[in-house]
């Protein structure tokens, strides 16, 4: 693809989180119809209250930079006992899932035990109360908190654990509802300003899934046609109906769902 300056080819296996990111904003510049708003982030954007807590040696005028020019606003901070808290607010248009780690050990048959985990687990990162512990750009510990809710939610489950020598897979199970995703149960939401009745409940419309090994393995996509209440499985340019529940038999990598009206 031109735009994209040959980082994406027909032909060419690619990351479908990089791809739908890189696809997101870029149509975002092309529709803005004013400086910050577009179809695109009606439709795809949400806000997260991020608390981060720094120790006051580690932090400088040039994270704080770093921090506005990624669009958050900052709301303020604290400092108590050398510990600098800030609170601010993000925009996001996808949320990045961390997986639990795999086993380390295999069972009595010789085979690699898989894990399983609910999705609501991993959503409790954002419940405002889990801490998530970051490296870069500084050791910090981080709280998220889901503060807007986009029509269009999308996830991501972060498989892949990079290094300077190879790629790793995670290969855990995610338990998942292809109906009635009801967030409001599990994380804290919003009030509506307005006072609306919250639309926190959503339905999957797609699923995107990583057979194989990191780096030779392939995608699959699950898809489902609305106005029938089908779903069907693509890879490539092969085509199949299959069940919903087969949907949910797979390594989840990114997943989209709609917010019920």
């Amino acid at each position: 693809m031109k735009s994209s300056k040959k980082r994406f080819r027909i032909g060419s296996q690619s990351d479908p989180v990089e791809f739908m990111s890189w696809l997101l904003n870029t149509l975002h510049a092309d529709l803005k119809a004013s400086k910050k708003n577009s179809i695109i982030y009606q439709c795809f954007q949400g806000e997260l209250e991020v608390i981060k807590e720094i120790h006051r040696s580690s932090l400088t005028e040039k994270e704080n930079a770093d921090d506005r020019s990624k669009g958050m606003v900052l709301d303020g901070a604290e400092e108590h006992n050398n510990l600098v808290t800030q609170t601010s607010k993000m925009p996001f248009l996808m949320l990045g899932l961390d997986l639990p780690p795999p086993p380390l050990f295999k069972d009595v048959m010789e085979k690699n035990i898989i894990p399983q985990v609910p999705l609501f687990n991993i959503l409790k990162k954002f419940d405002g109360e889990m801490v998530t512990e970051v490296v870069r750009p500084r050791i910090a510990r981080m709280k998220y908190r889901v503060t807007r809710l986009p029509q269009y939610l999308i996830l991501h489950m972060r498989r892949f654990t990079k290094n300077n020598f190879f790629v790793e897979k995670n290969p855990t199970l995610v338990n998942f509802p292809v109906k009635n995703l009801e967030l409001k149960d599990y994380i804290p939401l919003p009030t509506s300003k307005d006072n609306k009745k919250l639309k926190s409940k959503y339905d999957l419309i797609a699923n995107i899934v990583h057979d194989g090994k990191p780096g030779e393995g392939f995608y699959r996509v699950f898809v489902q046609r609305k106005s029938e209440e089908l779903w069907y499985e693509m890879q490539d340019l092969h085509v199949s109906e299959t069940l919903p529940q087969m949907v949910a038999l797979s390594e989840a990598y990114m997943q989209i769902y709609e917010q019920q009206q």
